[in-house]
């Protein structure tokens, strides 16, 4: 069984003009390969190599997969934002009517890896993607570490300051991205650094981020590179952590309406499941 992560660029001006990452785990949670790649055929056909003689594989994409609302926001977006979760503000508007993700599933389905809302825990016999939200899964191992179990989570991921990894100066973003990569690299069940990878950043594949060396040096274009294999990297652990069906997960939505898979342990779930039945928004 295999856990792809991919953080695609999928935002008018980015889709196919950015490249894309994938980030690979393995059942035990160690990243085995990551690679770099523009072309939504290109990235399917690297999931597909990725996969070859495997039982299954989960997908995790950093993007909005199913957007069904000409305008405004989906359901999901609103939920996340009540308690103060990151969410795509996505409608087919913002793409001309046709979202880039769409054209990526496409890509994955004709290689074998078909949508699904919900990635059935511990079944290997399955070879599916989901919409995952990688900042939303960055602010959500934040809370873990640090919050107290009767605190309301909602009100400290509010007090938490938003990561400046894609804006700022470089101070700031390379303090931002060696948080991130500290949170990464302490969060259980994720095994960050491995045998088979390296520390040069130039490389199109294979790329060690425990290793590296972040600071103002780097260039932005540098800096971006990082952050899409963080956003990989989160979106590869948010699957593999579901499959796993330990520390806790949920779905918010539904695969027509909008649908995001999430980390969330006993306490989080429960505070998100109240806005759900408010709004009338399914989970799982």
């Amino acid at each position: 069984m295999r856990f792809i992560g991919c953080a695609l660029a999928w935002r008018p001006g980015e889709a196919e003009e950015k490249p894309s990452c994938l980030v690979v785990l393995d059942e035990r949670g160690s990243i085995i390969a990551n690679s770099f790649a523009q072309d939504a055929g290109e990235l399917a056909r690297a999931a597909e190599g990725y996969t070859a003689e495997r039982r299954g594989v989960m997908m995790g994409v950093d993007a909005p997969l199913a957007v069904p609302n000409e305008r405004g926001t989906r359901g999901i977006e609103r939920i996340l934002s009540k308690v103060a979760l990151p969410a795509y503000s996505a409608s087919r508007k913002l793409f001309g009517g046709e979202p880039y993700s769409e054209k990526f599933l496409e890509e994955l389905e004709e290689v074998g890896i078909q949508y699904t809302d919900y990635p059935f825990p511990r079944n290997r016999k399955q070879w599916v993607v989901t919409e995952v939200d990688s900042s939303a899964t960055l602010k959500v191992l934040s809370l873990e570490r640090g919050s107290g179990k009767s605190e309301d989570p909602a009100e400290v991921l509010r007090s938490m300051p938003e990561p400046k990894l894609r804006k700022g100066n470089k101070e700031a973003r390379a303090a931002a991205i060696k948080s991130a990569v500290d949170i990464l690299w302490n969060t259980p069940g994720l095994r960050l650094r491995t045998g088979n990878l390296s520390a040069d950043l130039s490389l199109s594949e294979n790329v060690d981020l425990s290793k590296l060396e972040v600071n103002a040096s780097l260039s932005h274009a540098d800096f971006d590179k990082l952050v899409c294999l963080i956003d990989a990297t989160l979106a590869a652990y948010t699957v593999h952590r579901h499959w796993k069906g330990r520390d806790g997960s949920m779905v918010v939505g539904t695969g027509d309406a909008g649908s995001v898979l999430l980390p969330a342990n006993e306490t989080l779930h429960t505070r998100i499941a109240e806005e759900c039945r408010a709004s009338k928004v399914p989970y799982v």
